[in-house]
């Protein structure tokens, strides 16, 4: 039965379920559990990732008492603030200069110069040159063994990026298998990309973000299978469509919102041919003012029409957000291909398969645990972090490719029978590991706020080499300096840039077609310097030969923003991952206001349908979990109601 437990971090509630016990108990980490009685409480409005939503007369459980139930292991965080610990190890996409340990000289890396870890050129770190075997040591058992971890991270060089298979690709991090690519970070198989975040095989796309197989795409969020797309969200094989959004199979659209499989519409309505393009060309879209006016006319035309409470194709009993071809995977954000995971994050290729609280990779990756960047063919990781190629049977360990039986390692590759770096016999590796576990519970690690890490907690972040704000965490949870030097992290104050812009934002041409051709040796000021910026703002920019050569390409205006500034307003058309239990916003066919009481304020559509749907005339009845908050201004539809409207 489900059993509900206090978060040792946050101190709010979160349930366990009898799958959850399931899993823990597959992967090595929990016993059977005997029959446990709950005592009913009040429940929270907002449910997050991994809570359990509201049921009719529903509530949630006091705290659950360890001593009451000691042979069933599970999680003391709960599912968020686990995701939070787990984020602050990883920076998403900053680039630093810091000096190689080898050579002495400044390399781009992901660590910033302040980082206490130490760094390898990439490609040297991944030579026979030098051997991570010479860091071994014995175990201290008059010391918490996590302690023991972290100072062999800073003793055992790291590689300056996470890059792997690349090919003129000196600006980017986080990537495999990517080409002639330009400040691209968290992407596979990419080819003459910039600015791109996040993406798996497209060509020749500029400023996205959440893509793949896109190819001469710009400025897009989520988009999938499109070519020559231009700032549209939600959309998949669409081509040469502009401002749209939750497109799927439309061809020369502007402006449009829900269509399926539509040629020449502009804004909702159809064109022939001919009048599209004269409409289009009124437009004035090759300019700036142009198509700011057209933007806005967009993006009120978009929150006219509902949009459905997942985004998500091709799946059975799954829940979350940005889900693919997936069954049975719950609390999830950004996955494809998994099947029977739970609190999974940015699982870009699959098959990934029993997977709990594992974020970003994926790639046949199997009974992975609170994992970080692991992937290709891994197998019974717990607690890792950049562990790949094939690696299997690894706990409390980072930088381990195709390593396997390894505990409290770091820099391993392709070697077995490791703990801290020490190789030992299959016997003696055998024999140390429960010890060692059981040490992990007796003596366990205790951060500067007071939270204890036993065996089957990740990494605590007050350990991670990078600063919380260069975190990924960052992005998804978003603290104040002062909050973060409370914690006990650290925190990267910023830079003082001694930038000297040769041309103001407000002063660019209207048009590309009037830019000079000396445009990419400006120094642009980006039009948030000066203000009160919170998008990591650089002040200013330059506009690069790829980037002038494409926008010229498709009298695309060009950018008043820095890129990072431009990336941030991407992010404010992604769902965070975060769930919150609503109604379906559907009316039906009501007229009378006063029936409007049946719904929150929250939920109440002032969309009139299209369609007859399952409910008829009375407001629907379904429920579900979304990461639409009540507080945004879409319409949020259930699935049968979206289907009903959708053209």
């Amino acid at each position: 039965m489900s059993e509900h437990r206090t978060c040792q971090n946050c101190k709010s509630q979160f349930t366990i379920e009898p799958e959850d016990f399931d899993f823990y108990r597959k992967i090595g980490l929990s016993r059977p559990a005997p029959e446990q009685s709950t005592v009913r409480g009040s429940l929270p409005n907002h449910v997050g990732f991994g809570t359990k939503p509201r049921t009719q007369g529903g509530a949630w459980a006091e705290p659950y008492s360890p001593q009451a139930n000691s042979g069933s292991w599970a999680p003391t965080w709960c599912p968020e603030c686990r995701t939070q610990r787990r984020m602050s190890w990883r920076n998403m996409w900053h680039l630093f200069k810091k000096a190689d340990a080898l050579t002495g000289q400044e390399i781009f890396s992901a660590f910033p110069p302040e980082s206490p870890v130490k760094i390898y050129d990439r490609d040297y770190w991944w030579t026979d040159a030098w051997n991570p075997i010479e860091y071994g040591r014995e175990i201290d058992w008059a010391k918490p063994f996590i302690q023991q971890v972290h100072e062999l991270i800073l003793a055992v060089p790291l590689p300056a990026h996470s890059i792997y298979n690349t090919s003129n690709c000196q600006y980017c991090t986080n990537a495999n298998g990517i080409k002639n690519c330009y400040l691209t970070r968290g992407a596979t198989d990419t080819e003459d990309c910039a600015y791109v975040i996040w993406d798996h095989a497209s060509k020749q796309c500029l400023d996205s973000h959440m893509t793949e197989r896109c190819e001469l795409g710009y400025n897009n969020v989520n988009a999938t299978r499109c070519y020559k797309a231009f700032s549209c969200i939600n959309c998949e094989d669409c081509q040469e469509t502009i401002l749209c959004k939750d497109c799927n199979g439309c061809s020369s659209c502007l402006g449009c919102v829900g269509l399926r499989g539509k040629s020449y519409y502009l804004f909702n309505q159809p064109y022939s041919k001919e009048d599209y393009a004269r409409a289009i060309k009124e437009l004035g879209l090759d300019s700036w003012a142009g198509w700011e006016k057209c933007a806005a006319r967009a993006r009120e035309a978009w929150l006219s029409f509902p949009v459905k409470f997942i985004q998500g194709l091709q799946n059975a009993r799954v829940s979350g957000d940005y889900i693919y071809n997936s069954k049975n995977t719950h609390a999830s954000w950004r996955v494809h291909g998994a099947e029977d995971c739970k609190f999974c994050f940015n699982l870009l290729s699959g098959p990934v398969k029993d997977c709990y609280d594992y974020s970003n990779w994926g790639q046949g990756s199997e009974l992975l645990y609170e994992c970080l960047v692991c992937g290709d063919q891994t197998y019974n990781l717990k607690f890792c972090w950049n562990c790949l190629g094939g690696a299997k049977n690894i706990q409390y360990s980072i930088f381990c490719p195709g390593a396997s039986n390894v505990f409290g390692c770091v820099g391993i590759r392709k070697t077995e029978y490791c703990i801290l770096n020490k190789q030992y016999s299959k016997e003696e590796y055998e024999k140390l590991v429960p010890k060692l576990i059981e040490f992990m519970n007796t003596r366990p690690y205790v951060d500067k706020g007071g939270r204890t890490y036993k065996y089957g907690e990740f990494f605590p972040a007050e350990l991670s080499p990078f600063p919380y704000n260069v975190s990924e965490a960052y992005e998804w949870y978003p603290k104040s300096r002062e909050e973060v030097l409370a914690e006990g992290w650290a925190w990267k104050e910023a830079e003082k840039r001694s930038y000297q812009p040769t041309l103001k934002a407000e002063n660019l041409p209207g048009r590309i077609s009037e830019a000079e051709k000396d445009m990419t040796n400006k120094v642009i000021e980006c039009a948030h310097a000066g203000r009160s910026c919170n998008q990591e703002c650089t002040e200013a920019f330059r506009i690069i030969p790829q980037e002038f050569e494409f926008l010229k390409r498709f009298d695309l205006p060009l950018p008043r923003l820095c890129p990072n500034c431009r990336h941030y307003e991407r992010l404010k058309h992604r769902n965070l991952p975060k769930l919150w239990h609503r109604r379906c916003a559907c009316r039906g066919n009501l007229s009378s206001p006063d029936d409007d009481k049946i719904l929150s304020s929250s939920d109440i559509s002032k969309y009139r349908n299209t369609a007859k749907h399952f409910h008829d005339g009375k407001p629907c009845p379904n429920e579900f979990e979304t990461s639409y908050p009540p507080e945004r201004p879409e319409i949020v539809y259930c699935e049968q109601c979206y289907n009903s409207e959708v053209a």
